[in-house]
């Protein structure tokens, strides 16, 4: 794998010096490692700058604050989808809206996650919200110098599991809650919820736990 096919988006607050120095240091250890990356902060619209020459322009200043939005936003979805990965940094005593929508178009699309965390204030009974750490397959990395090897291991995976039809994490994740949707609604019991939840989502070793799991999604997860 040559890393310098790959692009990597940096999604995460930017917004103060602190957090622009973290992004900062998210990026460049991931350029010295060989990827290329998009890093708002430094290859996006800067809106302190284009806000006054949309005003010299002769456009007032709700409508212009409302042109550079609307760039701002095509923009990022454009490097989004035109990169292969997404490096989201959830520091911040709540993680930056922002990069929380980022990070749910790239999943949505079936790119690459990897989530940065050291801030322990994101924790919920010890954890961090589900819904975040679903977009990364529940992993995360907290030093700088593992992001490179992560991606690298995501991505070499990926490269072997290639096939003409791929299907998206948002596919995969939407037929597995339409599967538990429709337990719910049929009453099913305890004990059958169960079976299905091991049966989407279990780590199996035992043969006859592997071939008990197939069978069940063959029967119960039909497109």
């Amino acid at each position: 794998m040559n890393r310098k096919d790959y692009k990597i988006y940096c999604a995460g607050p930017l917004f103060n010096p602190k957090e622009q120095e973290e992004m900062e240091s998210i990026a460049s250890v991931l350029k010295k490692s060989g990827y290329n990356v998009f890093l708002p902060q430094d290859d996006g619209l800067e809106l302190a700058c284009i806000l006054p020459e949309l005003q010299r322009h002769g456009i007032p200043h709700k409508e212009a604050a409302s042109i550079c939005n609307k760039a701002i936003f095509a923009l990022d979805v454009f490097q989004i989808m035109n990169s292969h990965g997404l490096v989201l940094n959830m520091n911040g005593r709540v993680p930056d809206e922002g990069a929380m929508v980022e990070a749910g178009i790239a999943w949505a699309h079936g790119k690459t996650l990897a989530i940065f965390n050291t801030d322990k204030r994101t924790l919920i009974q010890g954890n961090c919200n589900p819904m975040v750490m679903g977009l990364s397959n529940f992993e995360s990395v907290s030093t700088y110098e593992d992001l490179p090897v992560v991606f690298d291991r995501k991505f070499s995976t990926i490269k072997k599991n290639i096939s003409p039809v791929v299907e998206s994490h948002f596919d995969t994740s939407n037929k597995q809650g339409k599967t538990i949707s429709e337990y719910l609604t049929k009453q099913k019991t305890t004990d059958e919820i169960t079976e299905l939840l091991i049966a989407l989502f279990a780590e199996v070793s035992c043969q006859s736990i592997k071939g008990k799991k197939k069978r069940f999604l063959q029967a119960h997860m039909q497109p």
